[in-house]
């Protein structure tokens, strides 16, 4: 069965602005038309990366949150995760992630640093300016718990001194169709 949605975009509402711009960005993105109709490990490659799921723009109201993201969550082709301080300290942006990898695996989840630093908690000086949440630094392990193995995420990064928006957008669209990033 296909999925019903490319991605599904975990943030802390706090980064409302970053997801926005991500949403709006990767949802109007036209896809060169060399690589339309390209097969590739994920499948044909479509015109249009659509749709994305954000919980603002795609939940009906409900009493029940937690199966409505869920379900989602199961329907979702990728994970991004739009990664900040706020995002590492958000236990619902750590549980999407966690959920993610138990439905899907640990090889379709992409990182968009926004702010923070990656790692930074590896030392007790920089851990307040630590970007990815615990379930993305670490592996889950067979009994599908959160294990100390350290992970290594695939991450964009639209801070100037990263990639920048532009370059940070093309690296995951390119991520999210299967391609090269210079194709």
């Amino acid at each position: 069965m296909a999925p019903r949605y490319s991605a599904f975009l975990s943030y802390s509402h706090r980064d409302k602005a970053v997801v926005v711009w991500l949403h709006r960005t990767l949802e109007t993105y036209r896809v060169p038309s060399k690589l339309v109709g390209l097969e590739t490990s994920l499948g044909i490659t479509p015109a249009r990366l659509l749709p994305l799921f954000r919980d603002r723009d795609e939940l009906p109201a409900s009493d029940d949150l937690g199966s409505a993201i869920t379900a989602a969550l199961a329907a979702s082709q990728f994970l991004v995760v739009i990664c900040s301080p706020a995002a590492a300290a958000s236990r619902w942006v750590d549980q999407e992630i966690l959920s993610f990898k138990r439905m899907h695996g640990e090889g379709r989840i992409f990182a968009l640093i926004a702010s923070g630093e990656p790692f930074a908690s590896a030392s007790p000086e920089t851990a307040d300016q630590e970007c990815f949440p615990p379930s993305l630094r670490f592996r889950i392990g067979p009994d599908g718990e959160l294990s100390n193995e350290p992970a290594e995420p695939i991450a964009a990064d639209i801070r100037p001194e990263g990639d920048g928006k532009r370059l940070a957008k093309l690296k995951l669209a390119a991520g999210l169709l299967g391609v090269e990033l210079d194709a």
